[in-house]
């Protein structure tokens, strides 16, 4: 029997307690920021707004200077959405109520197994643990080395400890946010900072569902199964593939542009960053305003696709574009389902990617014909133009990455509304649809079937 959805009980579904989670941790981050203690310089309301969202949404689009606009506490409030928003609001939200009750409902185990894991775990307090600790050490060695990084570019060894926090925390959440006036711009050179930024990055990205694999392979356990799943197989081969076409690309196509007159060495540390960043961290060594059309087009296919399931980023997910690619190598083959690795993916998996895609491209293309009619506050002066400017923006604010061409401070009012939007969607929208078809199942009647001409 199918649930039925009542409206005194809406709030006990899993993709309304997501949405009602964020929107409230959103509207309190709105309200701390505009304390003047936050800001340094009368922040607007809307601005306000924009930046809770696009912390809480681990996006790093910003109409303010970070560096300037906030104050310390500001950039803690900051840093505080940006971890909660990495986590998932869930996450604490299910840890507040287990502290309370000593237990949770089953909507709310049905959440957490559906964010963080592929497989059943029995054990949701072993689950939510691992996902804490796995955090709290890969922040607090990434912190450490990334203070040790910034402490010849620092005033203090106080500030250097302050930005080793702060990245570290935004890196693996994959937000983006930076406290320095021009981003990392002025660290392109600098493999220590680079380097860091990438591992924290790339493991945020990588997703909770494999690293908890991993470290159950790695620990031996008994129950572990022998090989590694599926999950694994296709979400690695993906991660890296998009990670190794993604450095070549940029090597190729900014060879003569931005990357000109750099060593081999820095070339590649370059390209290797802006190829882990596009994939929803928002991160960036040089401008990005200033790479050519056909780089913008790599990096925006790179945003659309993002991070891993169950990982800190946004995006379609990398199994989703690998099982949306296996599908139509399956059906040029012969088969008449989808084959991967010499395993066939259900068909209601399939279906839900593509529905995903679907909802994706729908949205993107809806988002930035309203930034074009918003347009900005000023007259639209860009090097690539009106289209792709707005388009990048709007697959950036959707995919939650950051990457920005320089538009969103010259934004208007209507502009940052959409962006605002764009931004909680691509965060909690399209996953709370998902999160709506797991739970209502199928329907078991059907219509008449007729056919129509395709193609």
């Amino acid at each position: 029997m199918q649930p039925q959805i009542k409206t005194g009980r809406i709030w006990r579904y899993p993709a309304m307690m997501v949405i009602s989670s964020f929107a409230l941790v959103d509207l309190m981050g709105t309200l701390l920021l505009l304390l003047p203690w936050c800001n340094t310089a009368g922040l607007s309301p809307v601005d306000a707004l924009f930046t809770s969202t696009s912390a809480i949404c681990v996006t790093g689009l910003t109409v303010v200077n970070t560096a300037t606009a906030f104050t310390t506490a500001g950039k803690w409030v900051i840093l505080a959405l940006i971890q909660i928003g990495g986590l998932g609001v869930m996450t604490f939200s299910v840890l507040f109520t287990m502290g309370l009750r000593g237990h949770i409902g089953l909507s709310s185990q049905f959440v957490i197994q559906e964010s963080f894991l592929h497989l059943r775990h029995s054990g949701i307090k072993g689950l939510i643990s691992t996902i804490l600790v796995f955090t709290a050490v890969v922040e607090g060695v990434m912190a450490l080395v990334m203070t040790l990084a910034f402490l010849p570019y620092s005033g203090s060894p106080y500030e250097a400890l302050f930005q080793g926090i702060f990245h570290s925390v935004s890196a693996f959440c994959n937000a983006g946010f930076s406290t320095f006036p021009d981003g990392l711009e002025s660290f392109r050179a600098s493999f220590p900072v680079s380097l860091s930024v990438m591992a924290a990055v790339f493991l945020g990205s990588t997703g909770f569902a494999i690293i908890h694999e991993l470290w159950q392979k790695i620990s031996a356990r008994a129950h572990a199964p022998k090989g590694f799943s599926l999950h694994f197989r296709v979400t690695m081969a993906a991660h890296l593939l998009l990670l190794a076409v993604g450095t070549l690309g940029i090597m190729v196509l900014e060879s003569d542009n931005m990357l000109s007159g750099m060593g081999i060495g820095e070339k590649l540390l370059v390209a290797s960053f802006h190829s882990v960043s596009a994939r929803t961290a928002g991160f960036n060594t040089i401008s990005i305003h200033c790479l050519t059309e056909n780089c913008l087009y790599l990096l925006i296919l790179l945003m659309f696709i993002g991070a891993c399931p169950s990982s800190t980023g946004g995006g379609i997910k990398t199994t989703t574009a690998a099982v949306l690619f296996s599908m139509a190598v399956s059906r040029l083959r012969g088969f008449s389902q989808t084959v991967i690795f010499r395993r066939t993916i259900p068909e209601d998996q399939t279906d839900r990617a593509v529905t995903l895609f679907i909802l994706a491209v729908v949205t993107v293309l809806g988002a930035h014909m309203l930034l074009m009619f918003a347009g900005t506050s000023v007259p639209f002066e860009h090097a690539h133009g009106e289209f792709l400017a707005y388009l990048f923006e709007a697959v950036s604010g959707l995919g939650t990455v950051g990457l920005s061409v320089g538009i969103t401070p010259k934004l208007g009012l209507a502009g940052k509304l959409v962006m605002i939007v764009i931004m909680f969607v691509g965060r909690v929208g399209l996953l709370s649809i998902l999160s709506v078809l797991s739970m209502t199942g199928r329907k078991e009647y059907h219509y008449s079937p007729e056919r129509v001409m395709i193609g």
